[in-house]
């Protein structure tokens, strides 16, 4: 039976002060709409809303959330702040949700993230207690296309050989528990994948090419913008970019959680330095 763990490891329970002005808002919102009542109906919304798929609903919930976050409105930091809370779930339903923009929706989510976070430090909150962990624990089966489960083993286990080599060069933020937790999901990938480890269907190898990783400085050029960036946030976002090309399949539950570990490694490039903007991730 597949398990859904969509999101557990990424967003944390409220803490109290923002549950306490989420019900303050919510209050507020109470009271409007009371006064409201009277309100003449929009012609032909609920229909329209009635009409869209599960796709184009994902989608439009998710940007009027980032609208939200980003103040388009001229909404106030904390209210700001309290839509950033369920933002990187929103575009991991739009991965989950449209095929054609599971990348998409990965990489959003894993900037929304990034976005809470900082707004929380401008709120004087400490937004530390979230750990990334990119694994699959707990998933027992994905409705996935085998192949499309091998490649992304191979993208885990050659992340989880660079990182290891550059941990052992002394590199910043390149550690072997970074490096055990690739190989442990491309172990899980393999197995979900339904193919004998270290059969010769198991495309993982004993070393791969990193030479354009190795050298002094502790940054790489990066293939995909040219520019120069933190060796292992490369890493990341290298394994990050395979995984999300690898995806083929319509079943959501299977794209929510696979999402979700594409996301995770796009998240922790972001907080090692790798570019977040559109034209760093997309083409």
């Amino acid at each position: 039976m597949q398990t859904r763990h969509r999101f557990q490891h990424a967003h944390p329970p409220y803490a109290p002060w923002a549950t306490r002005a989420v019900a303050l808002l919510a209050a507020v919102g109470l009271t409007a709409s009371l006064t409201a009542c009277d309100a003449p109906r929009l012609a032909g919304r609920a229909e329209a809303e009635q009409e869209m798929s599960a796709c184009e609903s994902a989608y439009v919930d998710a940007s009027s959330l980032a609208s939200t976050v980003d103040g388009d409105g001229g909404e106030p930091l904390l209210a700001r702040y309290i839509a950033s809370l369920t933002l990187p779930s929103a575009w991991l339903e739009v991965a989950a949700q449209c095929p054609e923009r599971f990348g998409e929706g990965a990489m959003f989510s894993a900037r929304a993230e990034l976005v809470q976070t900082s707004l929380a430090a401008k709120l004087g909150q400490d937004d530390s207690q979230q750990t990334r962990i990119a694994r699959l624990d707990g998933v027992d089966s994905l409705a996935v296309d085998a192949q499309a489960l091998l490649t992304m083993a191979q993208a885990e286990d050659r992340a989880g050989f660079a990182v290891e080599v550059l941990a052992a060069r002394g590199i910043s933020d390149a550690d072997l528990a970074t490096s055990d937790n690739h190989k442990t999901t491309a172990q899980q990938l393999v197995s979900l994948a339904g193919v004998e480890p270290n059969s010769d269907a198991d495309p993982r190898q004993k070393a791969y090419a990193i030479d354009a990783l190795i050298g002094d400085s502790g940054t790489v050029t990066d293939s995909a913008t040219g520019l120069e960036v933190p060796v292992v946030a490369a890493v990341e976002m290298d394994c990050a970019r395979t995984e999300a090309a690898a995806w083929s399949g319509t079943d959501a539950e299977s794209a929510a959680i696979l999402a979700d570990l594409v996301a995770q490694h796009a998240y922790q490039a972001f907080q090692l330095g790798y570019p977040t903007g559109d034209f760093a991730l997309f083409e």
